[in-house]
């Protein structure tokens, strides 16, 4: 069911990218960093998520919390479109009641998407913007006081999210619904078992940006209900 969500909203996003003659009357009052330019985010994000393994056919829950310092850099190749590639350092941890499963700050991250602005932001209405992106992370993990390897974890997610931004004076104040999906493989490299797991559903999300000079700002963010994640760094726009 989850999976059905996100793919009529990919529909959608993919009708709204196709319908470049709409937006460009609908959008005569978008900045210039909508318009076209690039814009380069460092960030740190933090997240807890309930997911559940299919371990010796049985659906085991764990809590799925994981630690991302990521650089994203983001093109706007015409009016509203924006295309993005992701990359960084994730560290994950599997809980269980007591027993727990921890990997370092050193698994690979990477990922892309693409956002379109439906409606830019004018004097009464905030800009309205859909986004789909797909990120992969492979975690080794190794019970808590343990010395060697025992699990490995793969993670691809599939996210979708409607925007609502509002750019009042320095502040960009923002708001939204995220839906995901994980798809995960797990190795029991002890005992050579293996199998699948998943995660997912809606969680809303608040945020704000903070321009501190012509070109940089400060970002935060936190969603909360199905997955709860809190986020900050720094951003760097050029328009064209």
């Amino acid at each position: 069911m989850r999976i059905k969500r996100i793919f009529v909203f990919s529909l959608v996003l993919i009708c709204g990218v196709f319908s470049t003659g709409l937006a460009r009357e609908v959008m005569p009052w978008v900045t210039p960093t909508s318009i076209g330019g690039i814009n380069t985010e460092v960030y740190y994000a933090h997240s807890t998520q309930k997911v559940k393994l299919d371990i010796t056919g049985y659906q085991v829950p764990f809590d799925y919390i994981s630690q991302k310092v990521n650089m994203k850099f983001t093109f706007r190749p015409s009016l509203g479109l924006e295309v993005y590639g992701l990359a960084g350092v994730a560290g994950s941890e599997l809980k269980n009641g007591n027993r727990s499963y921890k990997g370092k700050m050193d698994a690979a991250l990477y990922g892309a998407g693409i956002r379109y602005v439906m409606l830019g932001d004018i004097v009464i209405l905030p800009a309205i913007s859909l986004a789909l992106g797909l990120t992969y992370s492979s975690s080794n993990l190794t019970e808590e006081n343990g010395t060697e390897i025992d699990f490995t974890l793969d993670t691809t997610e599939l996210q979708g999210t409607v925007t609502a931004s509002k750019k009042i004076g320095m502040v960009t104040p923002y708001a939204g619904l995220k839906l995901f999906h994980n798809w995960i493989r797990w190795k029991d490299n002890v005992g050579g078992d293996k199998g699948k797991g998943s995660s997912g559903d809606i969680s809303p999300f608040l945020g704000g940006k903070i321009l501190t000079w012509s070109f940089l700002s400060i970002k935060g963010e936190i969603s909360f209900a199905d997955e709860l994640t809190y986020a900050g760094g720094l951003s760097l726009s050029l328009g064209l």
